[in-house]
């Protein structure tokens, strides 16, 4: 069986100065029928806010000014891919903020949705080459080198943040990734993440103790490494992911010395003009234990979906897709993506038919 998946173009980019340049990677909080939309929106210099659309009944009403937009020192550069989850009453924002060096996760509550409190750094302000040092699995270390290029000290790169919509035997679980894996981390209050401490052991820990890896890259076209996508959605029998992979499709045509002096040439992380590198984004699905998220049940073997359509082959990144945010109507799964980081688009599969593949594969 193949899983059947419809795709269209849902979003672009407005005259809106503060949105000209692209808009992609949404989140969604869905509410019964309406789809409360949170997207990553990039100006003509770059810089990132977040931006806000209702979806009701398939009706967009697209707010005309940021939702959030830079305003301290460690986001000055831009907020980037946020993920909302709502906990008791408080809804949480966990976006990567980017200050032109470092790319670290942060967080944000709110009441209703439309008025958010920043409350700060939530990765740790490790720089890489200590990083390095701490951990002992050697797959990081390596991944991490290339880091260095930044500067000596450049923090450790920490994104693709959520929060599962429910706490687990008393405490917060997020899912965040230091490439090249999902991580998984588990709190009862966010202050113990912007505690030192608490990421030297972590950090000191990561590989070897197996609570904190969610998934590992298994298969080819995730080979270059993984991330987290859409916040985790809950089912009889475990958590389903949405996630992404991805693959260097040509690994002959550049080395890693090219490839980082290709970096290092083009500037800052976030403003790379890297279309002509052969990285493509693939989007894939797993589940995870219901109590333990760190152990993995199933996954597909072959990407749920992958750049086809010109608007994902073409753009700021060529040949992405991000999917970042999901919303339910019966067993109709609606997967919001960004497209080539300069677009958003919308798939839609049966839940039922995607669970029934997952566990086929497994």
């Amino acid at each position: 069986m193949v899983v059947k998946v419809k795709r269209k173009l849902f979003m672009e980019p407005t005259e809106n100065e503060w949105e000209s340049r692209a808009v992609l990677n949404p989140t969604i909080y869905q509410e019964d029928k309406t789809e409360h939309m949170f997207y990553r929106a990039v100006s003509k210099n770059w810089v990132s806010s977040i931006g806000y659309a209702k979806i009701t009944k398939g009706k967009i009403e697209r707010s005309n000014k940021p939702l959030l937009k830079p305003t301290k020192k460690w986001e000055r550069k831009g907020i980037e891919d946020p993920r909302i989850t709502k906990i008791g009453k408080i809804y949480y924002m966990l976006y990567t903020a980017f200050d032109g060096r470092n790319a670290r996760i942060a967080y944000a509550i709110s009441n209703n949705l439309k008025d958010w409190e920043k409350k700060g750094i939530i990765s740790p302000s490790i720089c890489v080459k200590k990083a390095r040092k701490l951990v002992k699995v050697k797959r990081y270390r390596d991944k991490w080198k290339h880091q260095e290029i930044y500067g000596k000290k450049v923090c450790l790169w920490d994104k693709d943040a959520m929060l599962f919509p429910e706490k687990i035997k008393g405490k917060f679980i997020m899912l965040h990734r230091f490439s090249p894996d999902i991580q998984v981390v588990k709190f009862k209050d966010f202050s113990e993440l912007q505690s030192g401490d608490f990421w030297t052991n972590y950090i000191s820990n990561l590989g070897n103790d197996e609570d904190t890896i969610s998934l590992h890259r298994r298969y080819d076209w995730e080979s270059e490494h993984i991330g987290g996508g859409a916040v985790p959605i809950k089912l009889k029998h475990g958590w389903l992911l949405i996630y992404h992979g991805v693959k260097l499709e040509q690994p002959n045509m550049l080395t890693g010395k090219i490839t980082r002096l290709l970096y290092k040439i083009q500037g800052v992380f976030h403003m790379l003009r890297i279309k002509r590198l052969p990285f493509v984004y693939h989007a894939g699905a797993a589940i995870v234990h219901l109590d333990r998220p760190e152990v993995e049940c199933a996954r597909l073997k072959k990407p749920l979906f992958s750049p086809k359509y010109k608007w994902e082959k073409k753009g700021d990144i060529n040949n992405v897709v991000f999917p970042e945010g999901t919303a339910l109507h019966g067993d109709k799964l609606k997967i919001y993506y960004g497209c080539a980081d300069s677009k958003i688009g919308v798939a839609e599969v049966s839940l039922k038919q995607l669970v029934n593949q997952i566990a086929k594969d497994s």
